[in-house]
């Protein structure tokens, strides 16, 4: 078998070797399935532009015959896998099932088997002439039915690839338009070369013109992978500025008007996590004057510093601190969020950041005075349990001995006054000390037996207030929850109708009524009532030096009622005080 020389000899393995190393540069840098996809793109490539050298190498009538035939295969393959890697980088990778590797496959299969076997039927091409210009040997063919056929085929594929990668310019922005601008113009131009080495319009052997081309192709595209700076420094973006109509600008115009104007930082991220957007607010925050776009996250900000897992993970939300050039600290809520496809398929991700120093810095105030007041809380409960009490005890001791033996009636009147003022004092130092155990600490409810609980209590009300009548309308089985506490706000709520009430003979009614998911408890007096500014203190939730109550005695009825869950309200009536309390229905 004879072989020559010829001046595409070269170029079209350089072509091969070219393709060959794309194929290993791009798996090496991703995994991706679109990576992989245009991997195997290249070695398609490989082998058409080898067996294109080959085919101008061999000079054998019926060798020439077959790697003609194997051109046309590895063409048809080429055009095929480069179909398949644009529905992987567009984002249809829904498409990339069985059923369409079927058709491919079954496409290029039959193209492959029908050239290569052209000798026994030239059903493809028909050889009519062989030229010798230049000192080497070409062999012209004419195309036949089978030819056409497979033609149609390929540029069908073509028709596909063509119309994903200009939906995908349509709806891209930036690196990613770049990116896709320079596919599509790489794709029809390869396209344009097989359409004139169809036709008989290329300057080179039928066939060897988009092996050839892809020799520019070929270098271009390993630049673009290995460096996006270089991406980034293309006019592609002020070419199309130019071309493109005005109306077709409104949506990037929404877009920069809407996102840069926006108080939140955007950043968008690629799958490959590499930046393809951000916005001016987002710049600031991270403290950089440099150009972001195109660069990977990992060299914007410290994700090993920032972020507890190292990476920045899909549906995330974290709190970073970032520290400025100048030295300030500020806070940023950080929330990432995936970005998919129509399908559903991940394409990369938006990180969106909110500035939230001053709210951290109220936060840090607020548990200093959270603190603070914890601090006053303790030292105030001390005074009130040690040296409050035992200074009452002293003084109430001391004014009951003057009471004993004083022998004028004035001083006598005037201690037993001493003394009536140091039981209220030592009351509400008993109520404050309740008051302490149950503000600001949760109890966990239990189930409390109503009826026994007011039985218990109106024992000791009883006790303490002989001449008082209580009546009491309690039905048996009604059980509530509240916490430890509730018997002291009921007490406490019996006890102020029968010292308010100015009559010797208090009367006090109280009705207990059961409905499905609450029990009512209602306490009736026939005093004077509740004066108004109290229950505008207890409505509104907090005192003022106008608006206040009397004592702290109702205050703590609110408070126990509302840690049990349930709620207080009071009314006057023309008879007296009503106080009505609403508490959950233990089930």
């Amino acid at each position: 078998m004879r072989v020559q020389h010829t001046p595409y000899t070269a170029p079209l393995i350089a072509s091969a070797l070219l393709a060959l190393l794309s194929a290993y540069y791009v798996q090496r840098q991703s995994d991706r399935l679109s990576a992989s996809m245009y991997a195997w793109a290249m070695v398609s490539m490989f082998f058409w532009a080898a067996s294109s050298a080959a085919t101008l190498t061999v000079v054998d009538p019926f060798m020439t015959r077959v790697l003609v035939g194997t051109v046309l295969g590895f063409a048809a393959l080429t055009t095929a896998t480069w179909c398949l890697f644009c529905l992987s980088y567009s984002g249809y990778e829904r498409w990339l099932s069985w059923p369409l590797f079927t058709v491919f496959g079954v496409a290029v299969a039959g193209i492959t088997a029908l050239t290569v076997s052209n000798p026994l039927h030239d059903l493809v091409f028909v050889e009519r002439t062989v030229d010798t210009t230049g000192g080497w040997v070409t062999v012209g063919h004419e195309w036949a039915l089978g030819l056409w056929l497979s033609v149609l085929v390929v540029y069908a594929i073509h028709a596909i690839t063509h119309v994903v990668l200009f939906r995908k310019f349509r709806r891209s922005r930036n690196l990613y338009r770049t990116f896709t601008v320079l596919l599509l113009l790489a794709s029809l131009t390869i396209w344009l070369a097989n359409i004139l080495s169809v036709t008989g319009y290329s300057p080179l052997p039928h066939m060897m013109f988009v092996p050839l081309v892809f020799l520019f192709w070929g270098v271009f595209g390993l630049i673009v992978l290995a460096s996006r700076r270089f991406v980034r420094s293309l006019p592609v973006d002020r070419f199309l500025e130019l071309v493109s109509p005005r109306s077709d600008n409104v949506v990037p115009l929404a877009r920069d008007f809407v996102v840069e104007e926006m108080d939140s930082g955007v950043v968008i991220l690629d799958a490959t996590d590499y930046v393809v957007d951000v916005n001016q607010r987002a710049k600031a925050m991270l403290d950089s004057k440099n150009r972001l776009i195109g660069r990977p996250i990992h060299e914007v900000v410290d994700l090993d510093e920032y972020f507890e897992d190292g990476l920045v993970s899909d549906e995330s939300r974290q709190q970073i601190w970032v520290q400025s050039a100048n030295g300030d600290r500020n806070c940023y809520d950080v929330s990432v969020s995936a970005i998919t496809s129509d399908d559903g398929t991940a394409v990369g991700r938006a990180i969106v950041m909110n500035d939230i120093t001053h709210q951290k810095e109220r936060e840090q105030r607020l548990r200093n005075r959270e603190g603070e007041l914890q601090t006053l809380k303790q030292v105030l409960s001390r005074i009130i349990r040690h040296n409050i009490r035992n200074d009452i005890n002293v003084v109430q001791g001391n004014a009951e001995w003057i009471v004993a033996n004083a022998d004028d009636d004035e001083v006598a009147t005037r201690a037993e006054q001493i003394v009536a003022t140091a039981e209220d004092l030592a009351t509400t130092s008993r109520k404050t000390r309740i008051v302490d155990r149950v503000v600001g600490t949760e109890y966990d409810l239990i189930d409390i037996d109503l009826e026994s609980l007011l039985a218990d209590t109106l024992a000791d009300i009883r006790a303490d207030h002989p001449e008082a009548t209580v009546r009491a309308d309690v039905p048996s089985g009604v059980t509530v929850r509240g916490n430890a506490y509730l018997s002291a706000a009921i007490e406490n709520a019996i006890e102020n109708a029968i010292v308010h009430d100015q009559s010797p003979d208090a009367t006090v009614e109280i009705e207990v009524r059961a409905a499905e998911d609450t029990v009512s408890l209602t306490i009736r007096d026939e005093g004077p009532g509740i004066p108004e500014q109290e229950m505008e203190a207890l409505e509104s939730g907090e005192e003022t030096e106008l608006i206040h109550a009397s004592g702290i005695g109702l205050w703590l009825i609110d408070w126990i009622v509302r840690n049990s869950g349930g709620s207080v309200t009071w009314s006057n009536t023309d008879s007296g005080a009503v106080t009505r309390m609403e508490l959950p229905r233990a089930t």
